[in-house]
């Protein structure tokens, strides 16, 4: 099965610093490792290849970490696409917008409008990672439309996707800790901000094994805090899974049903009520009776973050919620687990 991947991008983008986009890129990553070259990237995704220069990547969002720079540069067949859409050479037709072309409506219609000259819509994948739960219904309506930050009133028109992870970037679980919550807590955006201080990591080894020493990590949606149709998916939620720490997801409880699907969040709220666990609340917290905190905006800085009463803490308990963390994520959460995802809605809706 020939599959041909097919970004919405500008030109310019392409060798650009804005080159990275994480919907765009983890599934071409999935896609790639389940396909291997019967997936094809219309444009050379260079960013994405094992050749890529590490100092470039450095300047793309994230700072290159977790998705960039990890498949094998195989030489694949890149010629004559133009002819081949007119042919169906391909079995489906796979299209991210990419973020940067995020509003831009006409050149996305026009996209699809071209390539349905030969595909038929059940065929063609637009695939939206915007994370605002905007949804422009005359685009949906054209192809199989995947949408990353969705809720109840577009169901009928849009799929769920969202971001996932490299399973190579997945690593052994470890037992030295040297935190209770991980140094690093999101920041909220605020001018006033004290979390903001603490993105220090420059490496990805460093930032990995920041999270590895942990025994939880703070996370949250980003965007607006009283908005909760919008910014739930992050890279950051994947990263703390991937490093084998918990995480300690304050705000979860108000995430839409449509949003982050195969995200395990009971269990995450699950392990806001293991003993011993104090987080560090501006205003006072108890489980047993809600688990809901809100952003990080609620979490105080620095030593202040919170911590663990060990002499109450149930190590048993927290080591069965980080084990059944591990197997979801490799289970639901892997690249590889979301190509498959979305191929078999393509099946279903090419039946």
């Amino acid at each position: 099965m020939k599959v041909l991947y097919f970004p919405i991008i500008a030109p310019h983008s392409i060798l650009s610093n804005d080159a990275g986009d994480y919907q765009a890129d983890t599934l071409f990553h999935g896609l790639r490792s389940v396909l291997g070259k019967d997936l094809v990237d219309g444009y050379k995704m260079w960013h994405l290849y094992d050749t890529a220069d590490k100092d470039t990547l450095r300047q793309l969002w994230g700072k290159g970490f977790t998705t960039y720079g990890l498949l094998p540069d195989v030489e694949i067949d890149r010629d004559d696409i133009a002819s081949k859409i007119r042919n169906n050479y391909y079995e489906y037709i796979i299209c991210p917008i990419h973020h940067t072309e995020i509003k831009n409506y006409a050149a996305i219609l026009d996209t699809i409008n071209r390539l349905l000259k030969y595909y038929s819509p059940n065929k063609i994948a637009l695939v939206d990672g915007w994370d605002r739960a905007i949804i422009d219904v005359k685009l949906a309506t054209k192809a199989q439309y995947f949408k990353r930050e969705m809720y109840l009133a577009y169901e009928k028109i849009a799929k769920p996707i969202s971001f996932s992870l490299p399973k190579e970037k997945i690593q052994e679980l470890k037992f030295e800790r040297e935190s209770d919550f991980a140094p690093l807590v999101p920041a909220y955006g605020h001018f006033d901000d004290p979390h903001q201080k603490t993105y220090i990591y420059d490496t990805e080894e460093d930032y990995y094994d920041m999270y590895a020493k942990s025994f939880f990590a703070y996370t949250c949606k980003k965007a607006k805090e009283d908005d909760v149709t919008e910014g739930w998916d992050c890279m950051r939620h994947y990263e703390v899974l991937a490093c084998g720490s918990v995480p300690f997801f304050t705000d979860i409880e108000q995430c839409s049903s449509l949003i982050l699907t195969k995200f395990p969040k009971e269990l995450c709220v699950k392990a806001k009520k293991i003993r011993g666990v104090y987080p560090g609340t501006k205003s006072p917290y108890d489980p047993n009776k809600d688990t809901f905190i809100g952003t990080s905006k609620q979490i105080k800085a620095g030593n202040e973050r919170g911590y663990i009463n060990h002499d109450e803490f149930d190590l048993d308990e927290y080591e069965d919620v980080r084990q059944q963390f591990r197997e979801h994520t490799l289970k639901h959460l892997t690249t590889e687990s979301m190509a498959k995802y979305l191929l078999e809605e393509m099946r279903k809706c090419s039946e």
